[in-house]
């Protein structure tokens, strides 16, 4: 149950480093006495083209011949180590995006005044599941004020979260742009509005998997010098919308060939997943 009065804790920190590699890539249900609905069908070909034409693969691993205790590649090139402290913070943010790719998602909200705004972010990540819960991280601006995202969230307590799919990045990343506060995103740049069931925030319609979020926690983020320079919010999804050309709901099972996610590298960068790893997949040498 999400609170009305979210909790607010207070954590010292340099950086804020709860942004994890997405789960997009790494989310598993593994089980030995029922199936992996959120893996892969059995049944599903190596292979198959979308509507576009384009490949999506079902590969075993790279190592597949592997044996339990045996040691795997350790790169030859040397290590290199850093104190966080020798980056610029522009340096460290950058570092800290490159090096863990996370979920590309755009959160929507709206403002007292009925405003819409959505904005891509980056620092987001699902953390549970029991209650389901999306973390999202909110930078202030560079001259210490604060986003048209984070007034909304205080003023409403809810946000909507909208992944990111191949056939609209370009929309996507332009949402990125400075707006004025009274200034639509939805109209400035194209997205087409979807009402919410729970909340206020309109989801975006181009997304095919939209979460809707009320505020259960927030954390600010003091750095060293004793200056906030982010507040993690944590969200309760208490509404989930799905499209039904990426999920069979009789199956439990997302069609990730038609899902065509993306996840955030650093700078501008997008990765497309057109390909993924099924270790339980045999080698076709032994199929």
């Amino acid at each position: 149950m999400y609170l009305s009065n979210p909790v607010v804790t207070k954590v010292p920190c340099s950086i804020n480093v709860l942004s994890s590699v997405t789960q997009s890539l790494s989310k598993c249900n593994f089980s030995t006495n029922q199936p992996n609905h959120f893996l892969f069908s059995k049944k599903m070909p190596a292979k198959v083209s979308n509507s576009n034409g384009q490949s999506f693969q079902k590969v075993p691993t790279s190592n597949s011949n592997w044996k339990m205790g045996e040691t795997q590649k350790i790169l030859s090139g040397k290590t290199l180590t850093f104190e966080p402290s020798v980056f610029s913070s522009s340096q460290l943010h950058q570092f800290l995006l490159g090096s863990f790719p996370r979920p590309a998602c755009i959160i929507s909200t709206i403002s007292p005044e009925g405003i819409s705004n959505a904005a891509p972010y980056s620092f987001t990540n699902l953390v549970c599941s029991d209650p389901p819960t999306f973390s999202l991280t909110v930078f202030k601006n560079p001259d210490g004020s604060l986003k048209d995202t984070q007034v909304n969230i205080d003023a409403s307590n809810e946000f909507a979260v909208n992944l990111i799919s191949d056939w609209f990045i370009e929309s996507a990343h332009a949402s990125g742009m400075q707006c004025s506060p009274d200034v639509s995103e939805f109209e400035k740049i194209g997205f087409t509005p979807k009402p919410s069931t729970i909340i206020k925030s309109p989801l975006v319609a181009q997304s095919p998997v939209n979460y809707e979020c009320k505020v259960s926690t927030r954390i600010p983020f003091i750095n060293r010098e004793g200056k906030e320079t982010a507040i993690c919010y944590m969200g309760e999804i208490v509404k989930i919308h799905v499209n039904e050309q990426v999920y069979d709901a009789d199956k439990a099972t997302f069609k990730y060939e038609n899902l065509k996610a993306l996840v955030k590298l650093g700078g501008p960068l997008y990765a497309k997943i057109n390909t993924v790893v099924d270790p339980t997949q045999p080698t076709s040498s032994s199929q």
